[in-house]
């Protein structure tokens, strides 16, 4: 998981169910990213505790002193990952040259109520909550999803 992702789903209130359902693997560089130079903000403070709780793992990467995105993808290489966690359009667009698959905080939203760990009412909830975060196309898509949902 990068950095953009890992602090959008803090700011939706996704994180921690994300953490308990899935084994989330940061590299030493996301966690120096979003750690480093934060002090006592909420996000960072709530991301220590997930660290420390072993919520949240992070990893050596291969690769030093380059972008999150780079020491995400290396990390990636390393071991077995089912995906990469990302919400950069410019990283994704680089994922899906490379066909790796990918994830964004949206998008687990939708896995979280397939797998019956969201109501869709608490789905949309969430949704709401990430909305300032994502585009307005990725928003729309995903309330679509949601809706038709409860017509199942």
């Amino acid at each position: 998981m990068d950095a953009d992702c890992l602090i959008k789903l803090t700011k939706s209130k996704l994180k921690e169910v994300v953490c308990k359902h899935f084994s989330v693997v940061i590299p030493f560089l996301v966690k120096s990213e979003v750690l480093d130079n934060s002090g006592d903000l909420p996000d960072a403070v709530i991301i220590r505790e997930n660290i420390n709780k072993k919520l949240l793992l992070v990893r050596k990467e291969s690769i030093s002193g380059v972008k999150g995105e780079d020491a995400v993808l290396s990390l990636y290489r390393q071991g077995r990952f089912d995906a990469i966690c990302s919400d950069d359009k410019k990283f994704i667009k680089k994922l899906r040259i490379l066909d790796i698959p990918y994830i964004t905080p949206s998008v687990f939203i939708i896995i979280l109520l397939e797998k019956g760990i969201l109501t869709v009412k608490a789905a949309i909830e969430r949704l709401d909550d990430l909305s300032p975060f994502v585009s307005d196309d990725e928003y729309h898509t995903v309330k679509l999803v949601l809706e038709n949902w409860r017509l199942q």
